[in-house]
């Protein structure tokens, strides 16, 4: 199970982007960014909010809103980011850290594969690029207190080495880079300090251990046999995620646990679903958050190797020692916390909670009226909060909602999704096509026109111009407008329809647009 745990290519809430393969590349960035009134992508991964600053990982790489998300400066095209896929985004006052990453082509599959960390010191007028994490073949042996010869296993290639997570305190940038393990710079990624673990076979690991034995033969004690570190025999190298509290308190994830440090990462604790009366649901730790008003620790969990570990959500008030598990069974991304109320992205929707999980409430369908807007799934990846705004990032654009005591969570929303506008050049588009209707809907885009509003009507024929679908059927839209209409790839009974390609045809009170859109189960 940990040889299969390690060969994973973990999706999450990447799982549905597509990122493209780049010559690594290091270069000072002074390239002014790309401004709009739209985010560069509908994947949003990572939210970071920080003193009204909105900052957003996508598919088509990192971007920021000092408006709240009408406006954005997307970096996507400075020459620093060598990916545009963002693994991790970190943003402190001195500093934004970025990690880059991208599926590259193997066996007929694909293999996950860090590029870098792209970082900015000036709030991204300028940006600098560092390659990814890597050992020589020789870096192998390392001391770690009292064992000067302490066996690591270099990682010496970015395949399966991407960092998903990275927490900024001071000059210090810890990261938590799957078969890397977790590592800290202090000179902007120049240089790595591998972090030791406990093995999976040690709850605690302390520089005063003894990590070495002898052979029975050797009776003189003259070579030490040293423990080998391993992450390919140890969930517990694996890391995931990562939160710096202060110079002394670090906790990291892995796919064996939840790790605690008090002494600024020499020593470790962990706390695991199996080495604990009231322990975590699931030893796969996907993100760490602090609510800080409580100072209560929040995990996120997911199923390593044990059958009993489950999907779900963990925190403790006592630093670890017990541990209170939530949302049995369901799988979760990521936690953002607004005094008392703590908000999780998941496979469901959002869950939202004042009490600790006492009781909960959920926002698991996103609809804009002001814009006709909706999104396809229940799924998010990311939130976050700033002031009485909730921030939702899902795979299918970026939505908001007011949460005050005169608006309800998730009582009505605003969806920010990027598009391609058409403006007035008579043209309209379906996308994405071709499309899979039971993974999502294809939206047919246009523009549309008129004195002040406008009739539409919007039908799907078949390749022997059948008509299959009305998708809308007068519907009265302000004009000088640019909309999205959605079909399912349905037909009129409800049933999916079968693989080819599809017309649409669009009737406005100004005239008639066609396109097609094929259908691909």
């Amino acid at each position: 199970m940990k040889q299969n745990i390690l060969s994973l290519l973990l999706v999450l809430l990447l799982q549905q982007l597509a990122f493209s393969q780049a010559r690594f590349l290091k270069s000072y960035g002074l390239e002014a960014p790309l401004t709009s009134t739209l985010p560069p992508s509908n994947s949003i991964s990572q939210i970071n909010t920080l003193n009204g600053v909105v900052w957003i990982g996508t598919s088509k790489g990192v971007a920021k809103s000092v408006d709240g998300g009408a406006n954005w400066e997307s970096f996507r095209t400075n020459a620093a980011f060598v990916n545009d896929g963002i693994f991790a985004l970190d943003v402190t006052p001195g500093l934004v850290w970025s990690a880059t990453g991208y599926d590259k082509p193997v066996d007929g599959g694909t293999v996950q594969t860090g590029s870098g960390y792209t970082f900015s010191t000036d709030n991204g007028a300028t940006w600098t690029h560092v390659g990814q994490t890597l050992d020589a073949r020789g870096d192998s042996i390392v001391s770690y207190g009292i064992n000067d010869s302490l066996w690591m296993l270099p990682v010496v290639v970015p395949e399966q080495n991407v960092t998903f997570d990275a927490s900024i305190f001071g000059d210090t940038v810890w990261i938590a880079s799957w078969a890397s393990g977790l590592r800290k710079t202090t000179d902007h990624g120049q240089t790595w300090i591998r972090i030791p673990l406990p093995p999976d076979d040690r709850n605690t690991l302390k520089p005063t251990d003894t990590l070495w034995t002898y052979k029975p033969t050797d009776t003189l004690q003259q070579h030490r046999i040293f423990q080998r570190f391993d992450p390919r025999k140890n969930n517990n190298f694996l890391a995931f995620s990562v939160l710096v509290l202060n110079d002394s308190t670090i906790w990291c994830g892995t796919a064996g646990g939840v790790n605690k440090s008090v002494d600024g990462g020499k020593s470790w604790t962990k706390f695991s679903h199996q080495n604990q009366i009231a322990g975590i649901l699931g030893n796969w730790v996907i993100a760490i958050k602090e609510q800080a008003s409580i100072s209560r620790l929040w995990t996120t969990n997911w199923k390593a190797s044990d059958p009993q570990e489950q999907y779900g959500v963990s925190y403790t008030d006592d630093g670890g020692i017990s541990w209170s598990n939530l949302l049995h069974g369901i799988k979760a991304y990521d936690l953002a916390f607004k005094d008392s109320v703590a908000y999780i992205a998941t496979d469901d929707g959002v869950y939202r909670t004042s009490d600790g999980g006492l009781s909960f409430s959920i926002a698991s369908s996103f609809s804009d009226p002001s814009t006709r807007q909706s999104i396809s799934s229940s799924q998010v990846f990311s939130v976050d909060v700033i002031g009485d705004t909730v921030l939702v990032g899902t795979g299918d654009g970026l939505v908001t909602t007011i949460d005050n005591s005169t608006n309800q969570f998730g009582s009505s929303w605003k969806i920010y999704r990027s598009y391609q506008k058409v403006g007035t050049t008579g043209t309209s588009y379906a996308y994405p096509n071709p499309f899979a209707p039971n993974q999502g809907v294809s939206r047919i885009h246009y523009f549309a026109t008129g004195q002040s509003t406008t009739s539409v009507n919007i039908d799907i024929f078949d390749f022997g111009m059948n008509r299959v679908r009305t998708v809308v059927h007068n519907a009265e839209r302000a004009s000088n407008a640019e909309y999205d209409e959605q079909w399912d790839g349905r037909d009129d009974d409800g049933k999916i329809v079968a693989n080819g390609v599809y017309f649409y045809r669009i009737k406005l009170d100004g005239g008639e647009l066609f396109g097609k859109i094929l259908v691909l189960q």
